[in-house]
């Protein structure tokens, strides 16, 4: 049997597997994407995308493309039936934060559900010559110090080919065939005392969707309670939920059923209504042990599973995705040694868990377990701001060159003090607003895959050290100034204090938008400084005293 080679295999094209290959895609890695099933979903499923995927997206220099396809932000409404005229709004997430604007460009969230992302990735992957195969699965793999070797299947003809890879990735869902081999625990809560049959239906409800198109309706009358998603004019979800604990079931449900009560929760008996697909469902908190094993690595519901009340899970498989990426890219370059893979797991495990467990928590799980579970009990966590799951961390790891004298343990993850960024390392770099070439934009602009340096007015030393280094440990680096006759003009004034350096100072960024290291003032060499801060990040030496 003939072997093909690649870089990168990645198994499940959802919304982690495809924006992977993008991200690898933009370091100049190609990698081999399979699916199980034979087109991308229509389900409307995993429907927001918060602000900080949107940056992931932004940097790929998609945002546009995933704005157009998506709507403002979902709300939530009750209503006695879709037809009926008067309404409750029930949620709201724009009420949920404030002062977002000083964080990120970009709104809380996005609505662009499952349905339309994926087509929207699958597209540009394959313009870009990413090898994306669907009705492709999974069969077995080994992995040695040298790849992984895996023997993938065509479901339509059922042929067997063999596929070495230097890394494998496992984006193969909550149920992931690949963790389950590599015997990988779970612990977390398990599945929830929470049943749900999923109807998906067709049915001409334009009319009836008129101006709800990205929101979510409760609907409550006679015939019961249920809950309509909007896939477009013609398609959509209806979530029934049933309580086994009263002697309910799934089988109680059949084809007709299921009809009749969409066609009550329509108001509108007359709309034909077909029933596409049926599905058993119950949310499921986990997070996985480990995401990495030797040469393979968890991401999305692979590595981390959890009930959808915050819509943190497609979003942390995104931003989960990105910290790999460039990893993985500056190791098969040789650029870095192996060590920087580990930094996966010390930075995003804890992510993972935090996320996991604040999913949990808030109004919309305190919501649903009151319009629609009954007495059933959520294991409530105490709940953090909505913005601490998404940037109000910082990272602990050997990426990460902090500017306190003692050292931090390297498994350490530590919560902001408060939800403002202000250039600590390990954190995600602030928005501020610059302008450049006469363009404004923030200083997210500023990712294009690369790393980043940015110096003062005072710092040019530590521009003109960049180009040197970047050239002698075969990176990509980016050096900007700030000043009027610089590359960047600062709109925000205090852009010293928000960033945390002087005009003589540094901040080395990654090419995922956080914070490396930074200096207050010019080193005696910045040269030596910064090559030595830059082998370090990469894993090729021991940690150099901060100021170096």
């Amino acid at each position: 049997m003939a072997q093909e080679q690649v870089s990168v295999l990645i198994v499940g094209a959802g919304g982690a597997g495809l924006s992977l290959a993008l991200l690898l895609r933009q370091q100049g890695i190609a990698s081999l994407l399979i699916e199980r099933r034979t087109d991308v979903s229509w389900y409307p499923r995993a429907r927001t995308l918060n602000f900080r995927t949107m940056e992931v997206f932004r940097s790929l220099g998609l945002d546009e493309q995933v704005r157009a396809a998506g709507a403002p932000i979902s709300r939530m409404f009750r209503k006695h039936t879709l037809a009926a005229s008067d309404q409750e709004e029930l949620l709201n997430p724009t009420t949920l934060v404030e002062h977002l604007e000083e964080i990120s460009p970009y709104p809380l969230g996005r609505y662009c559900p499952q349905s339309r992302l994926e087509p929207l990735l699958r597209g540009e992957a394959e313009r870009q010559g990413v090898d994306v195969r669907y009705g492709t699965e999974l069969v077995s793999f080994t992995q040695d110090e040298t790849g992984v070797t895996a023997l993938l299947r065509d479901r339509a003809t059922s042929n067997i080919s063999r596929v070495k890879a230097a890394y494998l990735i496992a984006a193969d869902g909550a149920h992931s065939r690949i963790r389950e081999a590599l015997g990988i625990s779970t612990w977390g809560v398990g599945e929830l005392p929470e049943s749900q049959i999923f109807v998906y239906f067709r049915a001409n409800w334009g009319e009836l969707i008129q101006g709800y198109e990205a929101d979510a309706i409760l609907t409550s009358n006679e015939s019961g309670r249920g809950m309509f998603l909007i896939t477009d004019q013609d398609r959509g979800m209806f979530a029934i939920t049933y309580n086994p604990m009263r002697g309910e079931s799934a089988q109680d449900y059949p084809i007709e059923r299921c009809q009749k009560l969409i066609r009550a929760a329509l108001g509108k008996p007359e709309i034909d209504v077909e029933i596409v697909d049926l599905a058993d469902w119950r949310p499921i908190q986990r997070v996985a042990e480990r995401f990495q094993e030797g040469r393979v690595f968890l991401v999305g519901d692979a590595a981390h599973t959890m009930p959808p009340y915050l819509g943190l899970g497609v979003n942390t498989a995104i931003q989960s995705a990105q910290n790999m990426a460039w990893k993985l890219a500056a190791v098969l370059k040789r650029q870095a040694t192996s060590q920087l893979l580990t930094t996966y797991q010390t930075e995003r495990h804890p992510v993972g868990t935090l996320v996991a467990e604040q999913s949990m928590t808030g109004p919309a799980a305190v919501l649903f377990e009151k319009e629609m579970r009954g007495n059933a009990q959520l294991h409530l966590k105490d709940p953090l701001p909505i913005l601490y799951p998404i940037v109000g961390y910082r990272y602990r790891s050997a990426a990460i060159l902090s500017e306190e004298t003692a050292t931090a343990s390297p498994n350490e993850f530590e919560l902001l003090e408060s939800l403002e960024l202000h250039g600590l390392p390990g954190s995600r770099v602030p928005h501020v607003w610059i302008e450049r070439q006469g363009q404004r934009m923030s200083t997210l602009d500023l990712f294009d895959g690369r790393f980043v340096l940015l110096t003062g007015a005072g710092g040019t030393a530590w521009n003109k050290a960049a180009a040197t280094i970047a050239s002698r440990l075969g990176i990509e680096l980016a050096a900007y100034c700030f000043g009027p006759e610089a590359d960047l003009l600062t709109l925000d004034t205090t852009w010293e204090a928000r960033l945390g350096i002087s005009s003589e100072g540094a901040m080395l960024l990654r090419p995922d938008s956080f914070v490396a290291w930074r200096s207050t003032s010019l080193s005696a060499n910045p040269l030596e400084t910064l090559e030595r801060v830059v082998a370090h990040i990469l894993g090729k030496n021991k940690t150099p005293s901060y100021h170096a």
